[in-house]
């Protein structure tokens, strides 16, 4: 009886029904990425894989470039004024002023430079790609404000809708070239078509819940969207290079093939890796609230969940993960050469599995207005991660990649607790705070 209320009580909590939204979302997410690249895979090979892959991972390290950590601003500050509508108009209108500018002159950039990435790849085609991309930088930033919006409010519904909603839009293009006989660069296309689709219903939504008074530029938001962004950029630079640097390693001494293998792999990890993110963007605003009020008990007991059940869900989606890219790589298309990435995956699941009690707390530093640390956080992980893949592939190949990033997550959870512990008094190893 006691079980069965307890049951009750988390499926009531509000904290339980954001996550399960979330994971909702997230499992889109892992469906929309398995759909990539089975069917990019299937349809046109594993070179056109890596030349999607290659261009996804310039998109998505160029686009947090121009995000210029104001995210993070309107995350923090959206959960400290929750209750002041007005105020809110001021924060998001400023912070929307910011990113729009600088979206629209790193898409320019992007754009420009495709000649570079050409030599730089050694593929025109991985370089025609990547400019079709900038098109979706110029509109991301925006689109990412709005939904860092949602979160600092709590609004998880929409939150989790609206990224369900770029997943779905993404995999849709991607499929339609896919399977058509246009040129797949084209395919990158559809980072544009999904930042419209998400940008518009943002502000529907936004707009329709009377979430702020009123929309305005406010100086004093500028310079603190500016000052704060500024300080979070490397951190969120340095993290999603992170994700994306063992592809781009791998892009500059091997060829398109290996990287489309390598690639297919990473897309089952990063899924994997996404629940724990979308366990993150539910933690993020409570712990924002936990190191405003000194409420650490409230954030003891996250972390008590945390390590409790995290470990050993992990372990169990590890094995179906594996046993589906047995499938995919043994059973339905052996002729494309998927099996050379299985020690690959191996490695990146170990290192996964090791430091996912900790993911959700990733973003401890920034949201605890320490946003220096936090760069500095990631800076280390990025170094490991880089170190390690120029040191190994050439010498190991794929598998060179794969060391680096595990070893990348392990420096960065490293980072975290002696942080995390100097700077909050909160030791996340014992759970005890000073």
């Amino acid at each position: 009886m006691n079980l069965r209320k307890r049951l009750v009580d988390v499926l009531s909590n509000k904290l339980s029904s954001d996550i399960a939204w979330t994971m909702g979302s997230f499992m889109i997410l892992a469906m929309s990425g398995i759909v990539i690249n089975i069917v990019v895979a299937y349809f046109r090979g594993t070179e056109d894989l890596g030349v999607f892959n290659l261009a996804y991972s310039v998109y998505i390290i160029v686009s947090q470039i121009a995000a210029l950590g104001v995210h993070y601003s309107v995350l923090r500050y959206a959960a400290m004024n929750q209750e002041n509508p007005r105020e809110l108009g001021s924060m998001l209108g400023s912070a929307l002023l910011v990113v729009t500018v600088l979206g629209l002159l790193m898409a320019a950039l992007v754009f420009v430079s495709e000649p570079l990435f050409a030599r730089a790849y050694d593929s025109e085609r991985a370089a025609r790609a990547i400019s079709y991309a900038a098109f979706g930088i110029a509109l991301f930033p925006a689109s990412k404000v709005l939904i860092s919006f949602l979160n600092g409010l709590r609004h998880m519904k929409a939150f989790s809708v609206l990224q369900a909603a770029r997943y779905i839009m993404v995999a849709a293009v991607v499929t339609a070239f896919s399977v058509s006989d246009q040129d797949f660069t084209l395919a990158s296309l559809c980072f544009v078509v999904a930042e419209i689709v998400t940008l518009a219903a943002a502000v529907i939504y936004i707009a329709s819940q009377r979430l702020v008074q009123l929309v305005r530029i406010k100086k004093s938001w500028l310079r603190e969207h500016t000052s704060f962004g500024g300080r979070s950029l490397l951190a969120g630079m340095f993290g999603e290079i992170n994700t994306r640097v063992d592809v781009l390693c791998l892009g500059l001494f091997l060829g398109d093939r290996e990287v489309g293998i390598y690639s297919f792999v990473a897309m089952l990890l990063d899924g994997l890796y996404h629940l724990l993110a979308m366990v993150r963007v539910n933690f993020n605003p409570i712990l924002v609230n936990c190191v405003r009020d000194s409420g650490w008990p409230e954030a003891q007991r996250l972390l008590r969940l945390s390590k409790r059940f995290i470990p050993l869900i992990m372990i169990a989606l590890s094995a179906i993960v594996f046993a589906f890219y047995w499938l995919v790589a043994f059973q339905l298309v052996p002729e494309r050469g998927l099996q050379e990435g299985t020690v690959v995956l191996l490695i990146l699941l170990g290192g996964l599995v090791a430091t996912s009690p900790f993911i959700p707390f990733d973003n401890m530093m920034l949201i605890s207005g320490y946003p220096g640390r936090q760069t500095l956080q990631q800076a280390v992980a990025f170094v490991v991660n880089v170190s390690l893949n120029l040191a190994l592939i050439p010498v190991v190949g794929i598998e060179g990649a794969a060391i680096g990033t595990a070893s990348s997550y392990l420096a960065a959870v490293v980072s975290l607790i002696l942080m995390t512990d100097r700077r909050l008094g909160w030791n996340l190893l014992t759970n005890r705070v000073k």
